[in-house]
């Protein structure tokens, strides 16, 4: 099971570093940019790229329920990894998450865990690039459906704080080989760049530790801002 699904998330990774040649996206600020497969941008459409695949995912609207709550990371969590801008820290139960070396999972990670209860993985994968939280999300759908032939369904897209700040929780759920997976995944963006902390089982699973996999993410904490 293991091989299986840390096979398909290579597949269906969802990152600004996607299948197309560039990513038209929208800045905190409001600025449109575009994001090319090298990790490089710039505010204009460069002649020399390749168009391929429509945009039009980008426009549509999602709806996403704001939830009046504020969750913290909990007590159980001691162990912690910064990252190397310091734009954020993560904190996790090294009794229930082990960490593994990133490129194992995914070349672009800056961190990866593996469970030690059951089959699930996470990555953390950040940017110097800020993009909306919402198009993230929209990224990371449309990658998973061209890279399985299945679009997937959005269990659910939800916003509200941890440890202080607004994060987008997006929830999908894929099917592949036989297999239904679920992501779990953490979106927060500010002017320092944006990150991705994602995990991912088959749909058993994730059902039956989802609040371990709660446990996990809610270690996600921004520093640096005053």
């Amino acid at each position: 099971m293991k091989k299986t699904s840390s096979f398909l998330f290579l597949f269906i990774l969802f990152g600004i570093h996607s299948a197309f040649s560039q990513i038209k996206a929208v800045t905190e600020n409001g600025d449109t940019i575009y994001v090319y497969n090298d990790g490089t941008w710039s505010y204009e459409l460069r002649e020399s790229s390749s168009q391929s695949g429509s945009m039009d995912f980008l426009n549509e609207i999602v709806e996403v329920e704001t939830i009046d709550a504020s969750f913290t990371t909990p007590a159980s969590s001691k162990d912690k990894v910064k990252n190397a801008m310091d734009q954020f820290q993560i904190f996790f139960n090294s009794e229930d998450w082990r960490r593994v070396p990133p490129a194992t999972l995914n070349d672009e990670a800056e961190f990866a865990f593996e469970s030690k209860f059951s089959d699930v993985w996470s990555v953390v994968i950040s940017e110097e690039t800020p993009i909306e939280k919402e198009t993230l999300f929209k990224i990371a759908r449309k990658n998973m459906e061209d890279n399985t032939g299945t679009k997937p369904e959005t269990i659910s897209l939800t916003q509200f704080k941890v440890n202080g700040q607004d994060i987008l929780r997006g929830v999908l759920r894929a099917s592949f080989s036989g297999i239904t997976f679920v992501f779990d995944t953490y979106y927060y963006s500010d002017e320092r760049g944006s990150v991705q902390f994602t995990t991912w089982s088959s749909e058993a699973v994730w059902k039956k530790n989802e609040e371990k996999i709660q446990d996990l993410l809610k270690g996600f904490e921004v520093i640096g801002l005053e």
